[in-house]
């Protein structure tokens, strides 16, 4: 019998996804500087606005999460970081824009989906890499961020 609210043993401190978010954000900054030749006028295209980025990620198999009693779930496993609250990072070469997984909810199909909604994100900007929890950054252009919610499977 599982308990009715598993007990977190690797919750991490604020100050180490802060920690982590500055130094990945130093990272791609250097990256994204230093990844070849610029046109002079991609260059100096400054940021006009901010839009923001929303969307929902998916564990895709039963074995990769926990379900509640009240319809809810968890990751677990190699997933354990994928949780209610964990944060989803943008970064560019303007900077770093947070958001974070809310309204964890199993699905009929056998998935756990986190919706989620990252706002003050630069417009104008070369490359997007997004973050959630502790996995791998992806790359988005502006136009795959801003047509239609964004879907992350996680398997």
């Amino acid at each position: 019998m599982q308990p009715l609210h598993p007990e977190l043993t690797s919750r991490r401190p604020v100050w180490m996804w802060a920690g982590a978010a500055a130094g990945l954000g130093l990272a791609l900054t250097m990256f994204l500087n230093n990844s070849g030749p610029h046109t002079s006028a991609a260059a100096s295209q400054p940021t006009t606005g901010t839009f923001v980025v929303s969307g929902a990620v998916v564990l895709g198999d039963g074995a990769s999460f926990t379900r509640d009693d009240h319809g809810g779930c968890a990751g677990t496993g190699a997933h354990a970081d994928v949780i209610d609250g964990a944060p989803v990072l943008i970064t560019t070469t303007d900077g770093l824009a947070t958001g974070r997984l809310t309204d964890p909810r199993a699905l009929t199909d056998g998935t756990c989906r986190f919706w989620f909604s990252v706002r003050g994100v630069p417009t104008g900007q070369d490359a997007y890499l997004l973050m959630v929890a502790d996995r791998d950054p992806r790359q988005y252009a502006e136009q795959e961020l801003t047509g239609a919610l964004v879907s992350l499977r996680v398997d």
